[in-house]
């Protein structure tokens, strides 16, 4: 999860490539928004990162797609957040 200190803003994102989290957080840290819609406005040095969750390694891409959604649902990061799906 990245969270705004100004605004409190979240994004919550999953990491299903094969290089995992670090493979994720290198995409995010190369470019600022790692290709999502809301994140590319906002300057990448804003955020905090948290890490909710850490699945297992039997979880399938289709389990941690489906963690990924239920922590958008209960933080609301969608209606209230910057996640934009």
């Amino acid at each position: 999860m990245l969270t705004c200190p100004r605004d409190g803003s979240l994004y919550v994102g999953s990491a299903t490539s094969p290089g995992g989290f670090w493979a994720r957080w290198a995409e995010y840290r190369a470019n600022g928004h790692g290709g999502n819609v809301a994140l590319r406005d906002r300057p990448p040095s804003d955020f905090i990162v948290s890490v909710l969750e850490v699945a297992g390694s039997t979880a399938t891409v289709d389990d941690i797609l489906a963690s990924e959604a239920l922590w958008k649902r209960k933080l609301q990061s969608r209606e209230l957040g910057l996640n934009r799906n």
